[in-house]
């Protein structure tokens, strides 16, 4: 139930410029509106008046990064065990009614918060919030139950990362890449870590997090910010705030990886194809100049761009060296972000020459500006994006949302249009010369080969 972290990039990470035109300030245009109650619950509406439908959606400052030495997984864990039993649901009841009213749910764990959602008619608006504050703070926790739902988490790890070479592969590049923070444990976390979570280290970790005072209330639809406010003070409203914010985390400050010219190698039977990826660690969202990173987004659809990026173009137009390549930027994270470029080699192609095509790009994006015709199409194509976002009500939720858990208001969102829209050619190649630093990255090979035929970075 973990959302593709692409689906956030796409919407968060690749630029707002489409918002501007979906949220007016004007008279006539719908308004973000925000409120907060006494017991710390923060609210964001987002109306959207075009079907009597709303999503609502719950967010818990609390992610994989949050998680307490040694208890890898309990994030991920804990949202599975919110859909068990409480006080008044009984269990594996929560979705069913959900799907009995018509309506959708899910849930998603990060590295930096917890998420839970559903689309439902408008009317029953309220009775997901009384749902939702349920199980707030009275769900049922017992050892039978978390035995269960842990094999379960055991079993999903099996499938998403044990059993998927290029998932394991990303986990040990990552492991590398933040290695002594906490972005080196991987979201889902580490199998034996799994096997040892306990009923009491899910009480303590509810305890902890789960409070209203820890949480954002998102609803995107057929709503005002004043009828929202009135249904969720009368049901989040009596909620104990826990009084605990989330702990400060310590983001790397050096950005350099031990041994970065050394590649991080997966050999395995299973692969039918090779793939060649490499992943920069970036500075740290909130203590950098967010127009690098504006930057950065236009930089990434340059190199990425569909069939007019230059990694297609050069890589598999040109020298027929890969079948496909890309690249985007996870700036927007609490801690460390990261640039990834990645390829899929053609049959033949040596990781090496690959490696080389490559950073050919990357210099010449360093040493000389981008076309006029460059950056009018990557500042179109991320605007053509968010047009799309912006016609799904769950997207705008989850932007609003995603943003609001890395400390964001909704105005600082709609604010990024204008970032974007001032992304010169020379911010694009200091971008390139500031951020695309080879001390700061960590190159991955896939292969089905074994690592003795391997060629260099």
């Amino acid at each position: 139930m973990q959302l593709k972290n692409k689906i956030i990039i796409l919407l968060l990470a690749c630029g707002l410029a489409a918002c501007d035109a979906a949220f007016e300030t004007g008279s006539n245009g719908p308004q973000i509106g925000t409120a907060k109650l006494d017991n710390g619950l923060e609210i964001i509406v987002i109306p959207d008046f075009r079907a009597d439908v709303v999503t609502h959606m719950l967010w818990y400052r609390v992610g994989s990064a949050d998680e307490p030495k040694g208890k890898s997984g309990i994030a991920h864990f804990f949202e599975h065990l919110m859909f068990r039993g409480t006080q008044n649901i009984p269990s594996g009841e929560f979705s069913k009614t959900v799907a009995r009213l018509g309506g959708q749910d899910n849930a998603f764990t990060s590295y930096d918060y917890t998420g839970y959602f559903q689309r439902i008619a408008k009317d029953k608006l309220g009775q997901m919030m009384a749902m939702e504050a349920e199980r707030m703070q009275k769900l049922i926790i017992r050892p039978d139950i978390v035995a269960v739902e842990r094999d379960v988490i055991l079993e999903e790890r099996s499938m998403r990362v044990d059993g998927r070479p290029s998932s394991l592969l990303a986990e040990q590049m990552r492991k590398r890449l933040h290695k002594g923070t906490a972005y080196e444990v991987p979201v889902i976390g580490w199998r034996a870590e799994i096997e040892r979570l306990n009923a009491e280290d899910a009480r303590a970790f509810y305890r902890r997090y789960y409070a209203p005072d820890n949480a954002v209330l998102v609803v995107a639809g057929a709503v005002t910010v004043n009828e929202v406010t009135a249904l969720a003070q009368r049901h989040y409203g009596s909620l104990k705030p826990s009084g605990k914010p989330r702990a400060p985390r310590s983001p790397a400050q050096d950005l350099r990886v031990a041994d970065y010219m050394k590649p991080q190698v997966l050999a395995d039977a299973r692969v039918r194809q090779n793939s060649w990826r490499r992943y920069y660690r970036l500075p740290q969202y909130q203590r950098a100049d967010k127009r690098q990173f504006a930057a950065a987004d236009v930089l990434a659809e340059i190199l990425s761009g569909g069939l007019t990026g230059r990694l297609y173009q050069t890589l598999v137009v040109e020298k027929k060296l890969a079948v496909s390549a890309g690249a985007y930027s996870d700036s927007s994270r609490l801690d460390n972000g990261e640039f990834v470029i990645y390829a899929t080699p053609a049959p033949q192609t040596d990781f090496a020459v690959l490696a080389q095509a490559i950073e050919a790009e990357i210099d010449a994006l360093k040493n000389l500006m981008a076309s006029d015709d460059e950056m009018r199409r990557a500042k179109r194509q991320l605007a053509a994006d968010l047009i799309f976002a912006r016609d799904s009500q769950q997207s705008m939720a989850n932007i609003f949302g995603s943003a609001a858990m890395l400390g964001l208001s909704p105005d600082e969102v709609l604010g990024w249009v204008d970032e974007i829209e001032q992304v010169t050619a020379q911010d694009v190649r200091q971008a390139a010369q500031n951020l695309l630093i080879a001390e700061h990255a960590i190159t991955g090979h896939l292969t089905g080969l074994s690592s003795e035929t391997e060629g260099g970075s």
